[in-house]
């Protein structure tokens, strides 16, 4: 009997609310609404507008609902690190912070007083970064200290959402996994941590298991369906989507980040995986992520943006058109570069970058645009060579999925600077992963099935190096 399930989908910018269909031992998707959404400044903080995107999340789920009466199911996955102070009604006291907004840089000097790169790294296994939720809350407490005293709790992005859906409040171990706040595998709070920068322990409950029910659905005309805890993390959600073998899975869930990392029942730890800046995170089902956090397809949505609004040819196809048939520059940037993580003037920040590389003259969007694909497939290349000399197993494929996937220039050049062959696709594993689990958790499919059930249902395209 087909069983359905809805995934609310949240990236850093747009939504969606897929509703997937079990049946015949594959997964149909349909993509019922999307919609964007970009952090603006307010109030002197870079903010999500998250009153906008939950009306956006509730008239998609019943929007799902009336094209899928008989869906039982709903899940919530987001991107890493942001969160939201409630009081002890769970009302939200300020706007979403967006991870990108400046705090965490005016106060990393008395953070890292406090609780120095090194040992952040041997108490929680976390790659340090201004964008953890560790050093946004010790910002928090530093420049909002009012609200920070009627903060009750806090909870992460899909748990607020999961909270809004269901009033159960809790902390998915694959969210949490990103904080800098758990001690290394997730498996539980790093309490040192807390106490070294003043962050009140109460904040945070015990941690929830992914792969299972938060509670029953409490939003007017949405009752018939179950919420699940499917991995609250979207890259969580998008390796619940890959394949197992008997080897290394080595992936890569390429976005607005490039997540690229393997699969291991432990965390890699020591003073190497911390010089290289490998980060541990948690998966769904158990075990972790190792990985790096690497500024990804971010790059050139934001030169899109500044594209548009000059008035010049932004269209992602027709670009990726282009820089297929223009000649590569030669020269590359390192998308590691902090300088690529904010936002605005984009282009003019590549291209002085690729001059300082040894461009000569005028750079065009095409050959913008390639040597970007050429600068993510070669920091891609450096960081598998990494993963292989720390773990002692080197993969024979990457798995390419997420939205990069579909950037057949971005994978071939990929596959050629690996030297193994690219597995692109699915394009949608964050979701795939979400329905996934949860028809795991809701008994309608056996575990041992899910590798035939992703086989019969991803589309994906096998590059050649």
């Amino acid at each position: 009997m087909p069983a359905t399930a809805l995934a609310v989908d949240l990236g850093s910018s747009s939504g969606r609310i897929i509703a997937g269909v079990l049946d015949d031992g594959r997964v149909t998707e349909t993509e019922v609404h999307r919609f964007p959404h970009t952090a603006k400044e307010e109030g002197g903080y870079l903010c999500w507008d998250l009153e906008a995107i939950w009306e956006e999340v509730v008239r998609g789920l019943r929007l799902a609902v009336e094209q899928f009466p008989d869906a039982t199911s709903v899940s919530v996955d987001t991107w890493g690190v942001d969160w939201v102070p409630v009081d002890a009604e769970g009302k939200a006291l300020t706007r979403g912070r967006c991870y990108r907004d400046e705090r965490t840089q005016r106060t990393l000097d008395a953070f890292q007083e406090r609780l120095p790169e090194a040992t952040q790294w041997r108490l929680t296994g976390i790659a340090p970064a201004t964008i953890n939720s560790s050093n946004q809350l010790f910002a928090f407490l530093t420049e909002e200290p009012e609200t920070a005293a009627r903060t009750h709790q806090i909870l992460f992005l899909p748990d607020w959402f999961t909270f809004l859906l269901t009033g159960v409040r809790g902390w998915s171990r694959s969210i949490a996994s990103t904080s800098g706040l758990c001690a290394p595998g997730a498996t539980s709070w790093a309490d040192e941590v807390f106490e070294a920068l003043g962050i009140p322990r109460s904040w945070v409950g015990e941690l929830s298991e992914e792969c299972s029910v938060a509670g029953p659905c409490t939003v007017p005309g949405l009752e018939q369906l179950t919420v699940i805890r499917a991995g609250a993390h979207d890259s969580a959600c998008a390796v619940a989507a890959l394949q197992r073998d008997e080897g290394a899975t080595c992936f890569l869930s390429a976005g607005s980040w490039s997540v690229l990392g393997v699969l291991r029942d432990e965390p890699l730890l020591g003073e190497e995986a911390r010089a290289l800046g490998l980060t541990n995170e948690a998966r769904a089902e158990g075990g972790v992520r190792p990985l790096f956090n690497i500024t990804g397809l971010w790059i050139l949505q934001e030169c899109q943006r500044d594209w548009q609004a000059r008035g010049q040819e932004h269209d992602i196809v027709a670009l990726l058109d282009a820089a297929a048939a223009a000649e590569s520059l030669g020269v590359t940037i390192d998308p590691d570069d902090p300088q690529y993580a904010q936002p605005g003037s984009m282009v003019a920040r590549v291209e002085a970058a690729l001059r300082e590389g040894g461009a000569q003259g005028e750079i065009s969007q095409g050959q913008l645009v390639r040597a970007l694909c050429e600068s993510f497939a070669q920091r891609y290349a450096r960081g598998v060579r990494d993963l292989t000399a720390l773990t002692g197993e080197a993969p024979s494929q990457l798995n390419l999925v997420g939205g990069g996937s579909r950037n057949a220039l971005l994978c071939e050049l990929t596959a050629k600077a690996l030297g193994i062959p690219v597995l692109a696709g699915p394009a949608e594993a964050s979701t795939l992963g979400s329905l996934l689990v949860q028809f795991e958790v809701a008994g309608q499919l056996p575990p041992e099935q899910r590798n035939a059930v992703i086989a019969a249902t991803a589309r994906t395209r096998l590059h050649q190096p």
